[in-house]
């Protein structure tokens, strides 16, 4: 898996064909969010019951993605892409052809566990064969994808869900996905480091040793938390709230995730700027307002589209940050380029000066939380890392 093996050509297929299917993998849980009224009403249970579908995807995403980087590592990109990319094609056909409640929510589980798995490999995939110059952009280009997924996905979702029931757009999602995994399977190339083995209870006890994993990757969480919410459960609260149909309300989602696309373009360039951790924190505490208002304010149907927009905005430039971050500490890792600058900054931020004496500098802090990176052949381990 080296980078010269792809042309600029190349590259720019292999990240598109990637945000296709991390597009793919956010519509699959973003979509039920204005289909939940009419699955509640199909499945006999109440809209917050269904809602619980979501609960289920998303906890199975969380703890998937945060598994996921030591059996890439172990075991290669592909294979756990590709798995991936299956587990969402089975689960979205089979919550489209669910004969139950309970049905669904099994099948949710397996679109949360294809979910945690895409993105986060997808990431890593970039870390390991873009070169440097192209990672923040094309990072921020796979952190766009749930702004996309709002524009298209979802609408779309929303306007087949109209016409043709509530199952269709599972239907077609799945046969998408089967598509995806096809052509990913064609164009991701496969290397299986010979010396890499699993080891993830000792990724864990690294990361709770050192506290600033949990800093980036708590946040990275809880931000993706609050997206998530606006993004699965705005759709209903306009139908419930403002009395719109199904199809009605494509208009207003397509409308706040304007102002998260071009979010993630704007974390991109934040992601490359020397002040960064500080714009981030800037962003966080500002996003709380509108984040706030949008279920709790009484406005208006535009008012609440305007907040969610607003949010969106704000929101969505500090995941991309984080995964620039995360991206670029794995290639510290790796002893690449940018590597003295971004332990620097993070060493000067979180870490401890005792805490880097004793862990032999905080490179060695990323490993269990980002995919370990590859090592051409003859490069020297980079300091204060061992080789598995």
């Amino acid at each position: 898996m080296s980078r010269g093996s792809f042309s600029e050509k190349g590259y720019t297929l292999l990240l598109g064909c990637m945000a296709f299917a991390v597009l793919l993998a956010v519509t699959a849980v973003a979509m039920l969010g204005p289909l939940l009224v009419d699955m509640a009403s199909a499945m006999d249970t109440t809209v917050p019951v269904a809602g619980q579908l979501v609960t289920t995807a998303a906890a199975a995403w969380a703890v998937t993605a945060l598994m996921v980087g030591p059996f890439s590592d172990a075991y290669g990109r592909k294979p756990v892409l590709l798995l991936g990319t299956c587990f969402l094609a089975a689960g979205s056909l089979g919550m489209g052809l669910a004969p139950s409640f309970a049905v669904a929510t099994g099948f949710s589980v397996l679109v949360g566990i294809g979910g945690g798995m895409v993105p986060p490999t997808c990431i890593a995939l970039i870390g390991d064969i873009f070169p440097e110059a192209r990672r923040p952009m094309s990072i921020a280009i796979i952190t766009m994808q749930p702004g996309m997924s709002s524009v298209l996905g979802v609408p779309l979702a929303a306007v087949l869900g109209d016409f043709a029931g509530w199952r269709t757009p599972f239907l077609v999602l799945g046969m998408a996905l089967l598509l995806a995994t096809l052509i990913l399977f064609v164009l991701v190339p496969y290397h299986r480091p010979p010396s890499t083995r699993l080891n993830l209870a000792g990724r864990l006890r690294q990361v709770a040793t050192f506290p600033v994993t949990w800093y980036m990757a708590g946040t990275n969480i809880l931000a993706r938390t609050t997206w998530g919410v606006v993004v699965t459960f705005f759709p209903a609260f306009l139908i419930v709230t403002y009395g719109l149909k199904t199809m009605e309300v494509a208009l207003p989602v397509a409308m706040v995730a304007v102002g998260a696309t071009a979010a993630s373009l704007l974390g991109g360039r934040i992601g490359r700027s020397a002040k960064r951790l500080s714009a981030t924190a800037v962003l966080l505490l500002a996003a709380a307002v509108p984040g706030l208002g949008v279920f709790l304010l009484d406005g208006g149907q535009w008012f609440s589209v305007s907040l969610a927009g607003i949010f969106m905005l704000l929101i969505v430039p500090v995941t991309t940050v984080l995964m620039i971050l995360l991206a670029e500490a794995g290639g510290a890792s790796r002893g690449g380029p940018g590597r003295r600058h971004i332990l620097q900054q993070l060493g000067r931020h979180r870490c401890g000066r005792g805490n880097r004496r004793r862990a032999g500098g905080p490179d060695r802090l990323w490993r269990p939380i980002v995919p370990a990176g590859r090592r051409h052949p003859g490069e020297r381990p980079a300091h204060g890392i061992r080789s598995e």
